[in-house]
């Protein structure tokens, strides 16, 4: 499911090869590891359920830059803000995790 699927015909399923939300993956060793990264999503009012897919293939994109195969211990933070002097709410996605090479 994704990101506030509630299931039923409004559900989101995807299945990012390379993103884990654990710090390791069972049968594989990392063999180097490059650090954090992070992938920020602003004004998704609405639409998080239908944009995880992009959110997830983003950080692994980020990893992959520097080298790396994979991210483990991958996190997901929300939130909204009101710009100043603006009636209207804004939504944010930030994605992170450990850029890694596994072997």
């Amino acid at each position: 499911m994704g990101l506030f699927g509630s299931g039923g015909s409004t559900a989101s399923v995807a299945h990012i090869k390379g993103c884990y939300t654990s710090e390791s993956v069972p049968g594989r060793t990392i063999s180097k590891s490059f650090g954090l990264v992070e992938v920020t999503q602003k004004g998704v009012a609405g639409d998080i359920p239908e944009r995880s897919e992009t959110i997830f293939n983003s950080l692994l994109s980020v990893a992959e830059a520097l080298g790396a195969n994979a991210v483990v211990n991958v996190r997901v933070v929300t939130g909204s803000y009101q710009q100043q002097g603006s009636g209207w709410q804004y939504s944010y996605v930030i994605a992170y995790g450990d850029a890694v090479i596994l072997a």
